[in-house]
């Protein structure tokens, strides 16, 4: 049972109690015992509850340090809450937290040594990741917090940072999907800039391609590439070209992508020309826009705002509970843009189970979610004739690292954003 409602933390469990009872009697030779289970399972140990969807998960750091935290979207926190105090064992360097977590899921972890936080409200956490100074403090302090699992050796890189290394650990539960192979990328991504600075990636494919999917700076953050390199390499998606769009800053994120018209006017009066000087501008109907969380928002308004741009539409984990000004309009403003005849692109939306949690922002109704927000805006798309292939809700949390069972059926639509799509419907991979 969880120690408080709501709460995914857990007081033990089977293992964790051994340890305590091992403990006891010879305190050495059971952190011995517990951190040799641990190299042996290569990160937590997982254990099975019987005749229920969820595993008990049970995170061990060592280190004689003042306090660690566990950060991960497993923990299903309400923002500006991102991390949990983990427990340390009397008389030991042991820390210890235990979760319960579905079978499916596969989410990124750290651990934390006295990490910042964003603020105690959510108006000091956006005033925090909008303000320069403040997000630039936040973010170097958060990287010297983290601590990376020793034992785990599946890692990747902290979306928040522009750092390559491999801070983050990915905790994969028993039927949640296989991680791709991470086939090296780098030498087919090449860094340019536009005239008027602004930095674009481009990505291209082992055997060339036609089509140009749009992707958003996050990208290579994660897996985004390397998942796109073995769908190619399996036959599921067609070799396709991505032009990786980069904010001017990392606060500008903010507001560039927040449903502001300088966005789509940048895409047509900038990258366009560019592309097609290149020969690389491919016709409307093999242009997909893709993005993620505010990348996902700007997606969804430049294909509404814009509908001469692009053939199709990815919005993934999109903050659909956006609202220009929360005195004046309530949330989910965009979807209320959505009217018969207002889009003539194809769309494919995705959002994470791990999301599921209160928005808890001013001008957002109590109790929405990133879930719920998609699946308005779903029905919002849907009930105006819009041509939507579905919504999926698959196992994983807010970041980049995650190949979802199922979740081919939205790569495979976008990429082929010239062919046929199904009838609209929500699908959820468990």
């Amino acid at each position: 049972m969880p120690d408080r409602a709501g709460s995914r933390v857990t007081s033990t469990s089977p293992r964790l109690g051994r340890f305590g009872a091992e403990f006891v009697r010879d305190p050495d030779a059971a952190v011995s015992a517990l951190l040799a289970d641990v190299a042996a399972a290569r990160g937590p140990v997982i254990e099975d509850v019987a005749g229920a969807p969820d595993a008990l998960v049970t995170f061990v750091y060592v280190d004689d340090v003042d306090q660690v935290e566990l950060g991960t979207q497993a923990l299903m926190l309400e923002v500006p809450r991102n991390s949990e105090r983990m427990r340390r064992v009397a008389g030991a360097d042991v820390w210890t937290l235990v979760l319960r977590v579905a079978r499916d899921i596969t989410t990124a972890y750290c651990f934390q040594v006295d990490p910042p936080t964003l603020g105690d409200t959510t108006e000091e956490m956006m005033a925090t990741v909008s303000d320069p100074e403040r997000h630039a403090a936040f973010v170097a302090a958060d990287a010297r917090s983290i601590r990376a699992d020793p034992y785990n050796p599946r890692r990747v890189t902290d979306s928040m940072s522009d750092s390559g290394e491999l801070r983050n650990s990915v905790l994969v539960m028993p039927d949640a999907a296989a991680l791709p192979a991470q086939a090296e990328v780098s030498d087919r991504v090449e860094e340019h800039a536009l005239p008027g600075g602004r930095r674009v990636d481009l990505y291209r494919p082992v055997n060339g391609g036609d089509d140009l999917p749009l992707d958003g700076e996050h990208c290579r953050q994660g897996l985004v590439l390397e998942h796109l390199d073995a769908a190619i390499a399996e036959g599921r998606v067609p070799p396709v070209w991505v032009v990786l769009w980069h904010n001017l800053s990392p606060t500008s994120r903010m507001v560039e992508m927040a449903c502001n018209p300088v966005l789509p006017a940048a895409l047509a009066d900038e990258l366009f020309p560019w592309l097609h000087a290149r020969g690389l501008l491919p016709p409307v109907s093999q242009r997909v826009l893709a993005g993620f969380s505010y990348g996902g928002l700007a997606t969804a308004y430049t294909v509404l705002h814009r509908p001469d741009l692009f053939g199709a539409a990815l919005p993934i984990s999109a903050s659909l509970f956006f609202t220009p000004d929360p005195n004046t309009e309530q949330a989910e403003w965009l979807a209320r843009q959505v009217r018969p005849g207002s889009t003539r692109a194809r769309w494919f939306l995705a959002v994470r189970q791990l999301e599921d949690t209160a928005i808890g922002l001013p001008g957002v109704a109590a109790g929405t979610t990133m879930v719920s927000s998609a699946r308005r805006f779903h029905d919002a798309l849907r009930d105006a004739g819009a041509d939507v292939a579905g919504l999926l809700e698959y196992p994983s949390g807010h970041g980049d690292v995650h190949r979802a069972r199922g979740g081919r059926a939205g790569a495979d639509r976008a990429a082929h954003a010239s062919g046929s799509v199904g009838r609209s419907r929500r699908m959820k991979s468990r």
